[in-house]
């Protein structure tokens, strides 16, 4: 009752705070019948949130064993489904313990459960997948062997893509890929464990990796997001990809991150010079307080007057609705963040405790502010309109100052042009070439892939 009743909060919370969530190839998964579900891990606690919410069947979740210790968390966390698995870089003395914890494994998989594993065995928030660790494989195949590889354990991975896990409204890309079969691995398991085990985990390691972008190094993903900063609206624009694909979306990153690849072996000098490039100009807008986001929305803008009167409209119109959202939701938006940034340095946790603390402080401030209104003038209807405005006041308060920004930084660029023509003149004509030097990388990527 608890997990189901936490399942539909859970819900409507990710829903709020994901501007879009979408999900590839959700038919995939098995409906009934033992199953794993291995994620990669780069946000903490945000990420079994957003897989359990997601999936239609309860979710049994494996979580380091520092969690329990404490009575109250040791009575409280298998209250959520939560099993604890021991690792040696924790306490190395505790490892007997995993006796226990696959114990469990074995006998939620022998009724059909559903487990949920993190199988990097941390959570870093990168574009990365770390070393895939063989406790998932070795809790499938022990299931089965300890049933004669007669229970019919399915393995689905599921890859996580976050705009950014870590700030409200942005994009989820939930990518998922067909089961593994653990009694594929039979024969290969009576024939010699460790190297069953191996290859199961190796398999769901390249599985997960093509799941989400996995770029090896910092450098390149600099390059990567740089590029995609600069030039990925051009290339979708291209392919007729909406903003809404991210099916499409997501494919097109990875044929960037394939081709910075391809051109880092190949011509590794041309890279370099095309990274130090890239970075001056980013550099150069930076000082100027812009970003490249800022000049391109400025190039595709309407004409001086029309956009300018939206702007003078918006401003002066949405202004009173902008102040009563502001001081209906302020307090509630604001108080989870600073408390996520004041319980840790790590930025893993940040966007995870502001979601979730984001539902007690909304939940506690809108009661309380209802009920006063309530209170004070005993009408309904008036109550009632009340309480449905927090809300709409609240998206439209966030709307408004992105909005404002958006014109401020225009009207900024336009000051800067007058006092700095030349300069911007020039930074405009640099992104100009990059875009152009890029085309011309394209069109030659696309020349060598058919030819190969």
């Amino acid at each position: 009752m608890l997990y189901a009743f936490l399942k539909i909060v859970m819900q409507v919370t990710v829903r709020i705070f994901f501007r879009s969530i979408t999900v590839r190839n959700k038919e995939l998964i098995p409906s009934k019948g033992p199953l794993m579900v291995l994620v990669n891990h780069p946000s903490t606690f945000m990420d079994p949130i957003v897989v359990a919410t997601m999936l239609d069947r309860e979710v049994y979740f494996l979580a380091k064993g520092s969690l329990f210790n404490n009575s109250f968390s040791r009575w409280l966390l298998p209250k959520f489904n939560i099993i604890p698995v021991y690792r040696q870089k924790d306490d190395p003395s505790l490892m007997d313990k995993n006796k226990e914890t696959f114990a469990k494994c074995f006998e939620h998989l022998e009724k059909g459960g559903v487990l949920l594993i993190f199988p990097e065995g941390t959570s870093i928030t990168e574009r990365k997948l770390r070393p895939v660790k063989t406790g998932a494989a070795r809790i499938s195949l022990g299931a089965e062997a300890q049933n004669d590889f007669r229970l019919g354990v399915n393995i689905v991975t599921i890859g996580l893509n976050y705009a950014n896990p870590h700030k409200f409204n942005r994009d989820l890309f939930i990518n998922i890929d067909a089961p593994i079969s653990t009694a594929d691995y039979k024969e290969s398991y009576k024939t010699d464990e460790y190297v069953a085990v191996e290859s199961l985990t190796e398999q769901i390691r390249q599985k997960l990796e093509k799941l989400i972008i996995a770029i090896e190094d910092d450098k390149t993903d600099e390059l990567v997001k740089n590029i995609e900063l600069i030039y990925k609206y051009k290339l979708s624009r291209e392919r007729g990809i909406s903003k809404k694909d991210k099916d499409a979306d997501f494919a097109l990153t990875k044929g960037i991150v394939d081709a910075v690849y391809f051109y880092q072996q190949n011509y590794p000098e041309r890279v370099e010079l095309m990274h130090i490039r890239i970075n001056e100009y980013l550099n150069n807008l930076n000082r100027l307080g812009l970003t490249d986001t800022d000049l391109a929305r400025n190039q595709k803008s309407n004409s001086f007057v029309r956009s300018n009167l939206q702007a003078l409209l918006i401003i002066v119109l949405g202004f009173p609705i902008y102040v009563y959202g502001v001081l209906n939701n302020f307090l509630p938006f604001e108080i989870p963040g600073r408390i996520a940034r004041k319980m840790t340095s790590s930025i893993e946790f940040v966007g995870a405790i502001g979601m979730v603390g984001g539902i007690f402080s909304f939940s506690l401030f809108y009661s309380v502010q209802i009920v006063l209104v309530w209170k004070f003038t005993h009408i309904a209807w008036l109550t009632v309109a009340y309480g449905f405005s927090l809300p709409l006041s609240g998206f439209f308060a966030y709307w408004y100052y992105h909005t404002i920004h958006k014109i401020r930084t225009k009207w900024m660029l336009l000051m800067l042009f007058y006092k700095k023509s030349v300069f911007i003149s020039n930074l405009i004509n640099e992104r100009e070439q990059i875009i152009s030097e890029f085309d011309k990388i394209k069109n030659e990527y696309a020349d060598l892939a058919k030819t190969a």
